[in-house]
């Protein structure tokens, strides 16, 4: 995003209420400053009579905007479609060292010496850099590092169908972490590493187990180049979706759980793959699939965007307890998200009675 589109941003949306409702952390904290017209309002008045540019000033408009979670809610819902998130990140880069929040530099530390907010350098064992495959699943420091459950159902799944796939051998994350703490040249940087490497490799498709890598692998950030990425990057449930209508794969009959399916924000909002995992789901025989009142666009958020989880663990728990509070009392026997963040807020803050999994842990119990 240029300078321009920014202040055009910041100059439309300190004027206009109409998303003020739906902001996702605003409705937590009950703060002006969380919500959209107030971040706005902040950022276009810092440095004017009303909001004077001082050392305390600036370190509590840095806070406010590490408090945004990213979830698209305003933007989803913009009659003039501007892009707020956009501004929120552009603003989050823009903040000087001295002034950013203790947790917010405790976790550009993290980042700065591992790639990643969860990243151990937890790695997958077997097929790894062949050339020239169906498909290099790309399954992204999160999965790798806190959730590998859901990179061996995916691996299944392909196997059953057939397909030849690969990894990348030492994957280093795809540089989302460090764009959402305001680190963008750290970004660039390895996106486009993990780019040459996948270049190199030549596989058919990439297909992404979290919409955060399948953003910022497909170029849909504003700011970072993914353009030199040879090959289409779909998530997970587009493609396991081909798979079935394809006929290759079997799929086994369930008549005896109750299903419903949380739009995360990255998948959901952001890259508008709402029918994708519906079709998945809807395609097991026997199925009884339930939608939830508030669902696609108008889902709520469960706190797994913008960095918020390790940011500010107890703000991402209140985010998924009203999202679960929406859920419970539907007799709901699995929830299913496509988003592995999303995957493990919600189970945190759960319901007993939920079962939360991942599309890809879904679709290996009946194939």
């Amino acid at each position: 995003m240029d300078n321009a589109e920014y202040e055009k941003i910041i100059k439309a949306c300190r004027f206009c209420l109409m998303c003020r409702h739906l902001c996702t952390t605003g409705n937590i904290t009950y703060a002006e400053a969380n919500t959209p017209r107030g971040h706005a309002l902040m950022l276009d008045c810092m440095g004017s009579d009303a909001l004077e540019d001082t050392p305390d000033n600036r370190k509590r408009a840095a806070e406010v905007l590490y408090e945004c979670c990213y979830c698209g809610q305003c933007q989803n819902n913009c009659v003039s479609s501007y892009k707020h998130p956009d501004m929120i990140m552009k603003a989050r880069a823009s903040v000087p060292e001295e002034d950013l929040p203790e947790n917010v530099k405790k976790i550009r530390e993290i980042i700065n010496s591992s790639g990643g907010i969860y990243e151990k350098g937890s790695q997958y064992a077997g097929k790894t850099d062949i050339i020239g495959a169906d498909v290099l699943l790309y399954a992204g420091s999160f999965i790798r590092n806190q959730d590998p459950k859901i990179e061996e159902a995916a691996i299944s799944v392909l196997e059953k169908a057939g397909v030849n796939y690969t990894f990348l051998s030492n994957e280093g994350g795809s540089g989302m972490d460090a764009y959402l703490l305001g680190m963008a040249a750290l970004s660039q940087n390895m996106l486009s590493n993990e780019i040459n490497r996948i270049n190199a490799l030549k596989p058919a498709t990439v297909v992404t187990l979290s919409p955060d890598d399948q953003r910022i692998l497909s170029g849909d950030i504003p700011g970072l180049d993914a353009h030199e990425l040879d090959v289409p990057v779909i998530g997970f449930s587009s493609y396991a979706g081909e798979l079935i209508k394809d006929g290759k794969l079997d799929l086994i009959a369930d008549g005896k759980n109750v299903i419903a399916y949380h739009d995360s924000d990255q998948g959901g909002r952001f890259s508008g793959d709402y029918e994708a995992p519906r079709d998945i789901l809807k395609a097991i025989p026997g199925i009884s699939y339930k939608e939830l009142f508030w669902n696609k666009g108008e889902a709520a958020s469960a706190g797994e965007s913008g960095a918020i989880r390790a940011l500010d663990k107890g703000l991402a728990d209140k985010i998924a307890r009203k999202r679960m509070d929406q859920i419970d009392g539907n007799d709901i026997d699995i929830l299913i998200t496509d988003s592995p963040e999303a995957k493990a807020q919600l189970a945190d803050t759960g319901s007993e009675k939920i079962k939360i999994e991942h599309i890809a842990e879904f679709l290996y119990k009946y194939v």
